[in-house]
């Protein structure tokens, strides 16, 4: 069955009975807090994170040994990288799958609005614009009926990510990105099915990922400036795409709607829209994944430096980068979803960190994020010594 309803917004009666969602549509339809409908993004996620079957609980003793662990790594890096100590606490505590879903979609809100907002945008340039797309309804009607819907639809690709992200990943820490967080959240049944699957040990394995999230946050909140630089960057990345909607208006044009199902795979996996390629965008991307790769690279080299304090002798962090290595839908996703995909010269910058802290230590490592004129250039990467003869005082 196609989309084929004289109005766009009129749902035949046997769909507003047998579907939540769009029962409850004015609702959906009288979201008014921006591109994003976070607070359905937020249902759909955590159902989505929780799965069918029950999943591992965490306890009073999780929340305990998370808070201290992270407390305890913060003190580590301090000591043994020269980290700064952030200006603020934050509450560190142990997550379930759907704790760190329900979550992800107040954190992931900051990266995730302007790319809808694009969206949204060129869903509106779409109006008065009927193309036939060789069906019962012209794009001019559906982008019509966009207009109005775009929030939901933004809602259910937001939420469908998240929620698919939330079963792969131990914290927000292994995105790379930067995110709106009050809490610092652990995904303890995540962290100890990675323990398990690889043979490692349970409390040393969680001591190292608290590691991993204390450091990665410490980069982002204690040195002062950096979150602003990948800020500058990213909206220079984001005003820089196009929008490309040509397929989901054709996949939305032969949705089924006595399937729902059908509603969230269109959207969710692949998503309304495709990002243009242009020299412009290229550009700006690789900007962004050019610090990236350089926090990951100071985040690993700073975890490595306390590793044996956790009680890890390489083997958890040769085993945290096999999965990393393997990916997963979620990650798919959300690569897909703002368009940034994994950093091209991750090698040359793990390489820049490692040689420069070796021959000058971490003080002089850390000026890079003093301000953005010090982060090391393109050709700096490859040639680490350059960069320190550059700004050595």
């Amino acid at each position: 069955m196609g989309l084929s309803m004289d109005d766009p917004f009129e749902l035949p009666p046997d769909v507003l009975k047998r579907v939540p969602l769009f029962a409850e549509i004015q609702k959906v339809l009288s979201w008014s807090g921006g591109p994003v409908n976070w607070d359905l993004a937020r249902q759909i996620a955590v159902s989505l994170a929780a799965g069918e079957a029950p999943g591992q609980a965490v306890s009073e003793q999780d929340h305990a040994d998370v808070a201290e662990q992270v407390r305890v790594a913060e003190l580590w890096l301090t000591d043994a990288v020269a980290m700064p100590t952030p200006t603020h606490l934050v509450k560190a505590r142990a997550a379930t799958q759907a704790d760190w879903a329900e979550h992800a979609t107040s954190a992931f809100a900051e990266l995730v609005d302007p790319v809808a907002a694009k969206v949204v945008r060129a869903m509106g340039e779409q109006q008065g614009q009927p193309t036939e797309l060789g069906g019962a309804i012209d794009a001019g009607m559906i982008a019509q009926a966009l207009g109005q819907l775009a929030p939901m639809f933004m809602a259910i690709q937001a939420g469908t990510t998240l929620g698919s992200l939330a079963r792969e990943v131990t914290g927000n820490h292994e995105t790379g990105l930067p995110t709106t967080d009050d809490e610092l959240l652990i995904v303890v049944p995540a962290v100890d099915a990675f323990a398990s699957g690889y043979g490692l040990d349970q409390r040393a394995t969680r001591q190292w990922i608290a590691a991993r999230a204390a450091a990665h946050r410490l980069v982002f909140e204690a040195f002062p400036g950096v979150r602003g630089q990948f800020f500058a960057r990213y909206h220079n990345y984001v005003a820089s795409l196009d929008i490309d909607l040509a397929q989901g208006l054709q996949r939305l044009q032969e949705l089924d709607l006595s399937d729902p199902s059908r509603l969230q795979d269109a959207l969710g996996e692949e998503g309304l829209f495709s990002h243009q390629a242009s020299p412009q965008t290229a550009e700006a991307a690789r900007a962004v994944t050019t610090l990236l790769a350089v926090v990951e690279a100071y985040t690993g080299a700073a975890v490595a430096a306390v590793a044996e304090r956790a009680g890890d002798r390489g083997r958890i962090a040769e085993a945290y980068a096999r999965r990393a290595a393997e990916g997963g839908s979620g990650r798919r996703m959300l690569a897909s979803f703002i368009g940034l995909e994994a950093p091209e010269n991750q090698r040359a910058a793990d390489e820049f960190v490692r040689a420069n802290t070796a021959r000058a230590g971490w003080p002089a490592i850390a000026r890079m994020w003093e301000d953005a004129d010090a982060f090391p250039t393109e050709a700096e990467l490859s040639d680490p010594e350059t960069w320190l003869l550059r700004v050595k005082p």
